[in-house]
């Protein structure tokens, strides 16, 4: 009977210390990406996370520049999707987040092949004419003109596109800049969901390269001559108190 007893609370304690494990891992990439040859650091998940958790979100130019985020983790709660802006929003981006309660589930997302083709060329060919600079960077300077190419924008794309924001899975969050083309209407609405948020704002303009302008800050230079001009004109005031004039 003792024996008895001491198995089930033995089992018992088992029940209660075991937690869920979960890959963790969260990182930026401009460009594909793959995961597969990747060793993850593996985490035990915390009071109330039940799941483990995988998700990518991606931002591209539609002119294959893309900036992808990927996380992976514990978490608390249900859920999973995908979604991607509708309607004459630009420029592309997708959301796709995955949730599972096994130990090690999270690695199911892999590479860049589970994201849809978001720099898709229209078929047949279609051009209309514009010229516009495309970049995208998690740094303004990443997106200058140096680090920028000249691309032929396609079918009813006819103005160009500047502008800036973020990305973000959870608490996971980056800066983005972009240069693209895009339609007159320069509707640009990020994909938003309860675990992710794609946040994008900028102008357009008309004419071929003219989202040239520099996406960094000014110095502010400050007039040196005059900050230091009180103390020279003191100067002769504290030489006659010296010589007691």
């Amino acid at each position: 009977m003792i024996l008895l007893w001491s198995l089930l609370s033995f089992f018992g304690t088992l029940s209660v210390t075991w937690a869920l494990e979960c890959y963790s891992f969260e990182r930026s990439f401009a460009g594909p990406f793959d995961l597969s040859g990747l060793r993850m650091p593996i985490v035990v998940c915390g009071s109330g996370q039940e799941a483990c958790l995988e998700a990518v979100t991606s931002l591209s130019t539609g002119y294959r520049n893309s900036l992808t985020l990927v996380k992976k983790g514990c978490s608390y709660g249900p859920g999973s999707g995908e979604m991607t802006s509708g309607g004459d929003s630009l420029p592309p981006d997708y959301t796709m987040v995955r949730r599972c309660q096994e130990n090690l589930c999270n690695r199911q997302i892999e590479s860049h092949d589970s994201i849809p083709n978001l720099s898709a060329a229209p078929d047949p060919p279609e051009l209309s004419g514009t010229e516009c600079w495309a970049c995208v960077s998690t740094t303004p300077e990443g997106c200058e003109l140096q680090n920028a190419h000249k691309i032929k924008c396609h079918g009813g794309q006819s103005v160009c596109f500047q502008g800036q924001g973020f990305l973000a899975i959870e608490n996971f969050t980056n800066s983005v800049y972009m240069r693209t083309c895009h339609e007159p209407t320069c509707t640009f609405i990020g994909a938003a969901t309860h675990w992710s948020d794609n946040y994008l704002k900028g102008t357009c303009c008309e004419g071929n390269l003219c989202n040239g302008v520099s996406s960094i800050p000014k110095p502010h230079f400050f007039n040196t001559a005059s900050s230091h001009a009180p103390s020279l004109l003191a100067l002769p005031l504290i030489v006659l108190l010296l010589l007691g004039v």
